[in-house]
């Protein structure tokens, strides 16, 4: 009888020895696949590190050749406007100095693009008058017209907001080229500031063409950097536009249809005390 007891207790020992292995076992495979888990996470961080350490120092590199091309380029502006005068009683010969003015501003417009995007400044917001921004971006669009295309504005209610000049300036004229892109002959571009009827606070300005419009597989993209639906695109201008409009505290929203046209709506909050975003 005592023997058979022992044997009893020795099996239910040896069962609880058992059963304490297997969990041991499933736990140390846990273990080891959380480890190898571990080991892919703490390996994706240290590529994403290194990416984002060669990005900075392309970044670096990208801003200085930047300002040393934009230099010699001011200078090219001015000689091709005073040959455009000189040449003003000689069509033919004008349509050429004004190719290269053409040139100019799209380079220029580059070199801001680039320069913004790898410095990624802060904004020193205060009093501006959207008019002020939107018609200097008009008028470094001279040159990229088409025949017969018509540009619309239309100004309602206070146009004052809390802004940084100079880059609201540079997010409008991306906005206004990709638009006269996509515009064909007798396209029309409207752009139009408004008080938001939802927002208390927030100036809207629209920017809409009737162009060819974005693909709709693309337009969850278009704010990425470096992607771009044209050819010879860099992909920067409306990652410019998103970009300042988050400095701003402000939002932004997108349509399109191909065929018809693109629609961009950027919120902005009203002109109130000066301060700044770092």
């Amino acid at each position: 009888m005592r023997e058979h007891i022992e044997m009893e207790l020795l099996n239910d020992a040896f069962n609880i020895f058992r059963d304490a292995s297997s969990k041991l076992e499933q736990q140390y495979a846990l273990l080891e696949r959380k480890i190898e888990d571990l080991n892919e996470e703490l390996a994706e961080k240290n590529r994403a590190m290194e990416r984002n350490r060669r990005l900075a120092a392309m970044g670096e590199m990208a801003a200085r050749i930047a300002h040393e091309i934009r230099n010699p380029l001011g200078s090219m502006a001015i000689f091709a406007t005073l040959l455009e005068r000189e040449l003003s009683a000689e069509p033919d010969k004008k349509k050429l100095a004004v190719h290269i003015t053409k040139g100019v501003k799209t380079l220029d417009n580059l070199l801001s693009n680039m320069l913004l995007f790898a410095s990624n400044p802060g904004v020193r917001l205060k009093q501006i008058d959207l008019k002020d921004a939107i018609e200097d971006a008009l008028s470094m669009t001279i040159g990229h017209e088409k025949k017969g295309v018509r540009i619309k504005t239309s100004f309602d209610g206070s146009t004052l907001v809390m802004g940084d000049l100079a880059q609201l300036r540079q997010l409008f004229l991306n906005l206004f080229l990709n638009a006269l892109d996509a515009l064909d002959e007798d396209g029309t571009l409207v752009i139009r500031i408004r008080p938001s009827e939802d927002e208390p606070g927030i100036t809207e300005v629209e920017v809409k063409d009737n162009g060819r419009g974005i693909p709709s597989e693309a337009l969850d993209r278009i704010f990425d950097p470096f992607f771009s639906t044209k050819d010879r695109g860099t992909g920067l201008g409306l990652a410019i536009v998103s970009t300042v409009v988050s400095a701003h505290e402000g939002f932004i929203d997108v349509s399109s249809e191909e065929g018809r046209g693109t629609r961009f709506v950027i919120s902005l909050p009203v002109a109130g005390p000066e301060k700044a975003i770092c």
